[in-house]
């Protein structure tokens, strides 16, 4: 008798925990990150996940597609294939426009809500009474809901184009005011300069991810083209180890520059409020390549943060093992956010 095969099995996935400890994932092969793009943790075993109820919705959805196109010729089509291929057929026409719907809120900075008059969604502003075409708003839509969305209020998508026009344009001009601070007397310990550097960081992670030319730029340049991108207003005197430091500080660490035998790298208590250097203690050194006093100009190698016990033992690496190109603000501010996440779950947040 031929039993059916699971989906992880003829999506060629492999099932895993969730970093968070919810709902496991599907893992593609070779990959860091789950199909929906979120942090994982161990992979489970074959009892493990026939034991599981419901895996995250959106690797669900992943792996029906991977099924569908996957399955070889030759192979007898199986009617859990058949039903993801349907599935797929069925829904590849409303993915592109749920995409560029929830792209827009994203852009906009807007949440999917129901309004009293139709069944259309509506946009409106996150805790706001009324849509953005002035309707009540009578049901805001969850995570799961708005991931089926294909219709949309012609008046509130007008509007939320509108807004995502001008935050771009407002993200444009706060580079253009915040580098020439950030260029000049660059100092971490200084917090207007830290401030500038902020909204500088903040501008072109939104342009990055929201302007399609700017997006477009840093994907065909890579590290080179995000590098030159985030170097805007940045002198030459500002090293990699002091932007980590500001970054740091930003969360609530305070984290010093240490080198050694020719090394120089960040150094950081793995628990709140320890002192900058606390070799005596779990730490958690950063390196960017051999030079963390490199000038931010001449980064060469992404950020990577590695525990150590109180013995100067090392434990484990911490966040991406191989994260995608950035320049030096937003890899900096990557790591920092990483390390000081992964660092909260185990010792907690630096207290107020």
């Amino acid at each position: 008798m031929t039993h059916p095969r699971a989906l992880h099995q003829l999506a060629g996935v492999t099932p895993v925990s969730g970093a968070t400890g919810r709902l496991p994932h599907y893992q593609d092969k070779g990959e860091p990150l789950a199909l929906c793009k979120r942090r994982i943790g161990a992979p489970l075993t074959s009892s493990g996940a026939a034991a599981v109820e419901r895996f995250c919705s959106h690797c669900v959805k992943a792996a029906e597609k991977l099924a569908a196109h996957r399955r070889p010729a030759e192979e007898p089509e199986t009617l859990q294939g058949r039903a993801a291929r349907d599935f797929t057929a069925t829904v590849t026409a409303s993915d592109g426009r749920n995409a560029e719907i929830l792209a827009l809120a994203d852009a906009a900075g807007l949440a999917l809500v129901h309004g009293g008059d139709d069944f259309d969604p509506h946009f409106a502003h996150p805790g706001a009474r009324t849509t953005q075409c002035a309707q009540e708003v009578t049901r805001w839509l969850s995570e799961e809901l708005a991931a089926r969305v294909s219709l949309l209020c012609p008046t509130c998508e007008r509007a939320a184009r509108l807004r995502r026009d001008r935050l771009i344009s407002e993200a444009r001009q706060a580079c253009e005011e915040a580098g020439p601070r950030v260029r000049s007397n660059p100092d971490p310990k200084d917090p207007e300069w830290i401030e500038a550097l902020d909204r500088l960081g903040s501008a072109l992670d939104y342009l990055e991810k929201h302007d399609p030319v700017t997006a477009e730029g840093i994907r065909q340049g890579a590290a080179e083209a995000g590098t030159a991108l985030e170097l805007i207003g940045l002198g030459e005197s500002v090293t990699e180890g002091e932007l980590l430091i500001a970054e740091l500080a930003k969360l609530g660490r305070e984290a010093g520059l240490t080198r050694e035998g020719g090394v120089s790298c960040v150094v950081m208590a793995a628990a709140p409020g320890a002192p900058p250097f606390p070799y005596d203690r779990p730490h958690v050194l950063m390196y960017a390549g051999e030079r963390a006093d490199r000038p931010a100009a001449d980064r060469e190698e992404p950020w990577s943060a590695h525990l150590h016990g109180a013995d100067g033992e090392y434990i484990t690496g911490i966040g991406s093992t191989s994260p995608a190109p950035l320049g030096p603000l937003s890899d900096a501010a990557r790591c920092a956010r990483e390390v000081v996440e992964w660092l909260n779950a185990f010792w907690g947040a630096p207290q107020a």
